[in-house]
């Protein structure tokens, strides 16, 4: 076997490990929603077979302009929105630090590895 295949071969078989990752992450999304979906659909089909109207599966609604009251299977949770939206913002402010960080680190590299391709190949051809 040449080089050329085994490198073809190589390239082949990473190719396939993304795209089966790729499938593996899609089918498990995929799956979650799907459950999802189903369990809200029989809550409301029960729901309006029984003429129910206790709390539901997963729901919502606005008390005030602070707060927020949400049910999640049954249980009632009182929640503050001015902490929600200060954890938010904290959040996207390191995210957006990190991409910054991640993105300045690649440029970085990129001018040094150009530069030393740039090296070689000028001390090359002098």
């Amino acid at each position: 076997m040449s080089r050329v295949e085994r490198k073809k071969i190589k390239k082949e078989n990473k190719i396939k490990r993304i795209q089966n990752f790729l499938i593996g992450i899609l089918s498990f999304l995929f799956l979650i929603t799907l459950l999802y979906t189903g369990i809200i659909v029989v809550d409301e089909t029960n729901r309006a077979m029984m003429w129910m109207d206790e709390s539901h599966f997963l729901s919502y609604s606005k008390l005030d302009e602070k707060n927020m009251e949400v049910i999640f299977c049954g249980d009632k949770y009182l929640v503050n929105i001015e902490k929600i939206s200060i954890l938010g913002s904290y959040i996207k402010g390191k995210m957006k630090y990190g991409i910054n960080n991640v993105i300045k680190f690649a440029h970085d590299k990129g001018k040094v590895v150009t530069e030393l391709v740039d090296n070689v190949f000028n001390n090359k051809i002098k």
